[in-house]
């Protein structure tokens, strides 16, 4: 039963608020007049010397549900790159942390860097990353890195970085201090006493124990990916459902914002789930 009644959370939670956003959007765009979002991302153009204001639909020249799904397609594949890049640099800095725990100096420096990355929003680390690598290609004469648009190659490498952050920290963190109680732990100085070699240890009888722990921590990162979405979208004009969300507010398209919140309440309320149901069996 309880099973059950967490996995109606996700359809209630979506449900809840496009309703929500049905009713309000409509009535709150009202009160306000279509802006310019960026440059070159406006709200309005000329058509035969009139001022006509387009909507999602009309400025992507396809039905929305098309613009919406590839939007989702877009910030999908970017929080599947999150996901799997906070796994493995959290963990390989989670190990480093762990295995340099008798040396106070040096894992210090590796949790005390990982709570700084922590502390950074994802939207200044994302305009700080744009500016670094403006400056950079600026100062070596050609490109190092594209620093906005959306594409699976090179472009993927700012936003991903960006919102990636929090969740590498944390699971760094998290892995460092489960990694410690099961190094101390008395099967582990058996391990030792027998001279198994420490890789095998680690591979064999460590991390079975550590990566529920990192893998709950990756979920908590997610679902803060998830919520710093539209501003990290915006700055880098990586052109996902977040940016499209946005878009709706400055074109005052109360169906394509409620289309946008639908997608994102439910990426939001999923990565909740998986985090829940990982916790129950594992603790």
């Amino acid at each position: 039963m309880t099973f059950v009644v967490r996995l109606a959370r996700v359809p209630a939670t979506v449900i809840a608020l496009g309703l929500l956003f049905s009713a309000v959007a409509p009535a709150a765009m009202a009160s306000y007049q279509p802006f310019t979002l960026a440059p070159g991302i406006g709200p309005s153009i000329r058509r035969s010397g009139e001022l006509f204001v387009p909507t999602i639909e009309t400025q992507y020249q396809a039905p929305l549900g098309t613009v919406i799904a590839e939007a989702t397609v877009r910030s999908f594949a970017l929080l599947a790159g999150v996901a799997v890049f906070s796994l493995v640099v959290g963990v390989l800095v989670g190990i480093t942390a762990a295995l340099l725990r008798r040396r106070a100096v040096s894992s210090g420096i590796v949790l005390g860097a990982t709570s700084v990355v922590a502390a950074v929003p994802s939207f200044f680390l994302a305009y700080f990353l744009q500016i670094l690598f403006i400056f950079i290609g600026g100062a070596t004469g050609h490109t190092i890195l594209p620093v906005f648009g959306f594409g699976l190659d090179g472009h993927l490498v700012l936003p991903l970085l960006a919102l990636s952050a929090p969740a590498v920290a944390t699971t760094a963190q998290l892995t460092a201090v489960r990694m410690g109680e099961v190094f101390d732990a008395d099967f582990i100085t058996t391990a030792n006493a027998k001279g198994l070699l420490p890789s095998w240890i680690i591979r064999v009888h460590v991390l079975p124990h550590v990566l529920p722990v990192s893998l709950e921590a990756v979920g908590s990162g997610l679902r803060v990916a998830v919520a710093s979405l539209p501003i990290v979208e915006y700055i880098l004009l990586w052109n996902g459902i977040g940016f499209v969300a946005l878009q709706a507010i400055a074109l005052r398209d109360p169906a394509a914002l409620t289309a946008c919140a639908i997608v994102l309440s439910a990426l939001f309320a999923f990565t909740s789930l998986l985090l829940d149901l990982r916790r129950t069996r594992f603790h």
